[in-house]
């Protein structure tokens, strides 16, 4: 069972002194069947002078602080020691087919299974668009439903570029399908996008990659900051995770820090400062096997 360590950086600097900042971070990787974060550690600067720990209404966890320092610099430096197994995958053969998937997932809505309801309609970062549904629809709908999700990653390869000069956190989605270029964000939200609009409950994953990737094997895109990839509820099975801007089911070198319906449920540092003017952000992520991460 591989063991990561992971350094997270974020590294605010303002033109003039900021007073205050109330700040609020999800940087904990989750525990899940496939993972577990062993070790968890917070640096902040200037130290905050109260932090809570919690969890959010979709069991990312939360922490929440104030600094009352002035400063020019505000830093939150997050480690983490993370276990994290190959997820198991079902047979494609043996899942629903795509068009089926649908009405399989509303009938577990009326059954009781109402969470899954959050994740099959438009949210604030992932309208309903027209061209996002032919997106989904231009795959082959009566094929399995993993099949169907490797078809749809498929297309992204061959329609979509990553490009992190083309778009920023505020690009709408529809300028994302216009542009057909963007970074993971941009990807997770249009896969959700076509994914809902056959009705499958789909959500947004946050979480880290492996920065250097076993030998023989290629380098993910987006390995240097956060990353960003999607899950999509499989009836019979569960979620199932798949990332759009590599092309793949996700796999060990994916680790988990937040789900939610988009990147507004998962922000990874938010919050407000009081004076300070303008400020410039820089964020700097490593994984690394923790045998590596010891030398």
């Amino acid at each position: 069972m591989p063991l990561y360590r992971i350094h997270h950086a974020t590294t605010y600097r303002h033109r003039t002194p900021a007073s205050a900042a109330w700040q609020t971070v999800r940087l904990r990787p989750r525990d899940e069947s496939a993972q577990i974060c062993l070790e968890f550690d917070l640096d902040i600067s200037p130290r905050p002078t109260d932090l809570t720990v919690r969890t959010d209404y979709h069991g990312n966890h939360l922490h929440v602080f104030t600094v009352r320092a002035s400063h020019r610099e505000f830093t939150v430096h997050a480690h983490s020691l993370v276990r994290r197994t190959e997820p198991v995958l079902p047979m494609a053969a043996l899942t629903p087919a795509a068009a089926e998937a649908g009405s399989l997932a509303e009938d577990a809505v009326l059954e009781g299974d109402f969470l899954l309801e959050q994740f099959r309609h438009p949210s604030a970062s992932i309208p309903r668009l027209d061209a996002a549904s032919e997106l989904a629809r231009a795959s082959d709908n009566e094929a399995p439903l993993l099949a169907w999700m490797e078809e749809l990653g498929a297309v992204f390869a061959r329609d979509f570029r990553f490009d992190p000069q083309a778009t920023d956190v505020s690009t709408p989605l529809a300028e994302v399908l216009r542009l057909r270029r963007g970074v993971c964000q941009d990807f997770a939200h249009l896969y959700i996008a076509c994914a809902r609009s056959l009705g499958l409950p789909a959500a947004y994953v946050s979480g880290y990659l492996l920065t250097e990737p076993p030998p023989g094997r290629p380098r993910f895109v987006g390995a240097d900051a956060m990353h960003a990839w999607v899950s999509v509820h499989v009836p019979g099975t569960g979620w199932v995770d798949y990332d759009p801007t590599n092309h793949c089911f996700a796999g060990a070198g994916h680790i988990v820090v937040a789900r939610g319906r988009d990147y507004a449920d998962v922000s990874p540092v938010r919050g407000l400062f009081n004076g300070g003017g303008q400020h410039s952000l820089s964020l700097g992520v490593t994984v690394e096997p923790a045998e590596a991460a010891a030398e």
